[in-house]
């Protein structure tokens, strides 16, 4: 049992603990929220088709911003971070800009309009919660729900392979592999409980890595090669370039994070009893907003303050800021690490997709598990709901849809997170908003996370 000191006026969140109780309540934060720190460079790089040194790099710098973010959060530097204990990582939102920005005009622009979001991020913080209203349930529900439908098809390619027409798409032994490492899941879902439980997709991982690798899909040959320590460089992808429709792209992504981002902050302050108001919230959306800048600079990705280890908090009913602290220490410490990132990168691509899949799919129920909370008697909620994933699903259905659209606005079409997220808050606009009497706004937190919504 830990062994806890803590005076009588101190808050349960600023106790601090015996150092080694600190550092492997650290490592279990880590642990719990690893899988979903990792698997967003490895999904944007195979979607992209970097190689698996590039890959390695972008896990390594992914680990380190991660850690960094982490740090900032948890123990709160002037006007950033909460000072709670909760994680930073990747956001797998993220995913869908990034790989459409990507494909279409590289990662130089990914990454100038990660800077551009990230400022803007940080300048809006404080006036986030005048915006609050324009994203009820109905709304953040909708676009969640969106963002993990829309993902799910990526997953679905790193299993089969990019090309319909290629000789390899649709291998059996693919397949196969990707079948057995989702049954993996389920087995260890259903056995395991505590922490192992929580860890059921990184252990399907791990197992689901080793079959393939000894069945020739995927190899470890180039574990050895490149440094032991160090990180990738400053604008290793190029100068960044700035497209203002890439820019409003991510801006939409931005909007929604915000607003999960509150809600995990609110959250957390119910489990660890203490209260929240507008200038914690701001200092947790400025660490989010900083991180994200930073990305730019260090060919990161969209971070924000993941709600994982909220569950293990409430399990352990241990409340202390710093082992989080602790655990941020050590994602930078395995960042710097780079074997760890090349590791990673060599996981075979159908280990990654069945991962994907199903933590994509675990993003779309936590969108549905909010919509449960909403009056669906009110037809304006009904008509909000449908139009917006009935068009936000069109690039997912009919790849080729806006193919005749003029080249400026298809990068936003082509985003059904996008343009379904502008669908909702706008119809939400001229249902809710504009009506005489407008219903109360409600609280954007998100519905109670699952067991494998923690791990995604």
């Amino acid at each position: 049992m830990v062994k806890k000191q803590r005076s009588a006026n101190q808050s349960a969140v600023d106790e601090r603990l015996p150092f080694p109780s600190t550092v492997l309540l650290g490592m279990q934060h880590i642990l719990v929220m690893y899988a979903g720190v990792v698997v967003v460079p490895i999904i944007v790089g195979a979607s992209l088709g970097l190689t698996e040194e590039q890959i390695a790099d972008l896990v390594s710098i992914d680990l380190i911003l991660s850690g960094i973010g982490t740090i900032l959060q948890a123990l709160g530097v002037w006007k950033f971070g909460i000072r709670m204990p909760l994680v930073v990582g990747a956001a797998s939102n993220g995913i869908v800009p990034m790989v459409l920005v990507g494909e279409d005009r590289g990662l130089p622009t990914v990454y100038g309009s990660l800077l551009v979001v990230g400022v803007i991020w940080m300048l809006i913080a404080p006036f986030f919660s005048r915006l609050l209203r324009f994203f009820p349930a109905v709304v953040t529900g909708t676009v969640i729900a969106l963002i993990g439908l829309t993902l799910i098809p990526i997953g679905l390619r790193l299993i089969a392979g990019p090309d319909p027409a290629g000789p390899g798409y649709g291998d059996p032994k693919h397949i196969g592999l990707a079948a057995l490492t989702m049954f993996l899941m389920v087995v260890f879902y259903r056995v395991f409980r505590g922490l192992l439980g929580q860890l059921s997709i990184l252990l399907a991982l791990v197992i689901g890595s080793i079959v393939g690798w000894a069945t020739g899909i995927g190899s470890l040959a180039g574990i050895s090669d490149g440094p032991v320590i160090g990180m990738m460089r400053p604008f290793h992808f190029g100068g960044l370039e700035f497209h203002v429709p890439s820019i409003l792209l991510f801006l939409v992504i931005v909007f929604v994070l915000m607003v999960e981002g509150t809600g995990q902050g609110l959250a957390v302050g119910q489990v660890v009893g203490k209260k929240v108001g507008p200038e914690e919230i701001t200092r947790l959306l400025r660490v989010d907003g900083l991180m994200t800048a930073i990305s730019g600079v260090f060919n990161g990705f969209a971070y924000t303050t993941f709600g994982q280890n909220i569950g293990l908090i409430a399990l352990t009913k241990v409340r202390s800021r710093y082992p989080v602290i602790v655990g941020g220490v050590l994602l930078v410490a395995l960042g710097i690490f780079q074997p760890i990132g090349r590791v990673v990168a060599a996981i075979p691509q159908p280990v990654v997709g069945a991962a994907a899949v199903v933590t994509f799919a675990a993003l779309a129920v936590a969108g549905l598990q909010i919509l449960g909370k909403v009056d669906f008697n009110q037809s304006s909620n009904l008509v909000i709901v449908m139009l917006a994933l009935g068009v936000g699903l069109v690039p997912a259905g009919a790849p080729a849809f806006y193919t005749q659209f003029p080249d400026w606005c298809q990068i936003f079409l082509k985003s059904g997170v996008a343009s379904g997220t502008i669908i909702a808050v706008s119809l939400n606009i001229v249902f809710h908003v504009l009506r005489r009497s407008p219903p109360a706004p409600e609280e954007p937190v998100p519905a109670e996370p699952s067991r494998l919504q923690e791990e995604a």
